[in-house]
């Protein structure tokens, strides 16, 4: 599936620095403990407007899913950190038959040839 290039924008650079790196990146409020998917703009718990970023585990389950009419096919999806945020992701390695909500995912890194490397969930 060809999602064309990944550009950074200034506000994902911390984001992209990681997947660079092949470490997933994401928001995290030292302040009160709390994880936040790459975009979040600021902690409803404590207020802080900047989050900082930290290394999460890349560990995931997939909360649900969509198959793209390709060939072969594509499948989009929900997954939720072992950290708590969700994220939409492509799914790689996986068959309809291996799809169930609850399935243990790992990330993984794609690095194409013109633009920013980006993620991928395997299970």
């Amino acid at each position: 599936m060809d999602i064309g290039i990944l550009r950074r924008d200034g506000r994902t650079d911390p984001f992209f620095d990681g997947t660079a790196a092949g470490r997933l990146v994401i928001r995290r409020c030292e302040a009160c403990d709390r994880w936040f998917a790459p975009d979040a703009s600021g902690c409803p718990g404590c207020g802080e407007e900047d989050p900082g970023w930290a290394e999460a585990s890349g560990e995931a389950t997939l909360v649900t899913w969509t198959v793209l009419p390709e060939e072969p096919p594509a499948y989009l999806a929900l997954v939720e950190l072992a950290e708590g945020p969700w994220l939409h992701a492509r799914l790689d390695g996986v068959t309809r038959g291996d799809l169930r909500e609850g399935l243990p995912l790992h990330v993984t890194f794609e690095r194409p040839d013109e633009g920013e490397t980006y993620i991928l969930f395997h299970p």
